[in-house]
């Protein structure tokens, strides 16, 4: 008879799983709506994926005592081995042929030159990966088409790799 004169204060284990449910829902729409940070975001792992891609290479290609390469178009690359004085696709998972997200390109300069993409020969990599430790002098540059922001990642004849940020004005 008493707990009809006295009202219970708190809430139900009901209406607290509604608020959590709510909660979670709008953390959710706030978490698809920032997105992966942006096109900087983006542009920078493409760039630093290359990158490690690159390194990967051309420690494969010493280990593995083999030429590697890489071909080059403006919205992606392919990895390339030497085989009985031919190059093949590389069968590798890991150096798969790869896109460029949407709207990222990317350019490529060796040894100082300009080299225009589109116009290649394929199965011929313009990047080489000795087994030696060695590679072709490159500078590849990714960009978006609208943005400033760019990436480059420089490359030096002893294997040496840099990646740096600049803006364009």
């Amino acid at each position: 008879m008493l707990h009809l004169f006295f009202k219970v204060k708190g809430f139900t284990l009901i209406e607290i799983m509604v608020v959590m449910i709510i909660i979670s829902v709008i953390l959710t729409f706030m978490t698809l709506s920032i997105g992966d940070g942006g096109l900087a975001q983006k542009l920078k792992q493409e760039a630093q994926r290359f990158a490690s891609l690159l390194t990967m290479a051309s420690q494969e290609a010493i280990m593995q005592s083999k030429e590697m390469g890489v071909s080059f178009e403006i919205d992606g690359y392919h990895f390339y081995v030497l085989q009985e004085q031919q190059w093949q696709a590389s069968q590798d998972e890991i150096f798969r042929p790869r896109r460029l997200p949407p709207g990222i390109e990317s350019e490529l300069y060796l040894e100082g030159e300009s080299i225009v993409l589109n116009n290649l020969e394929k199965n011929a990599p313009q990047l080489l990966l000795l087994s030696s430790g060695e590679l072709t002098p490159f500078k590849v540059i990714f960009k978006y088409e609208s943005e400033g922001l760019h990436y480059q990642l420089i490359g030096t004849a002893t294997g040496k790799m840099s990646l740096q940020q600049y803006e364009s004005f």
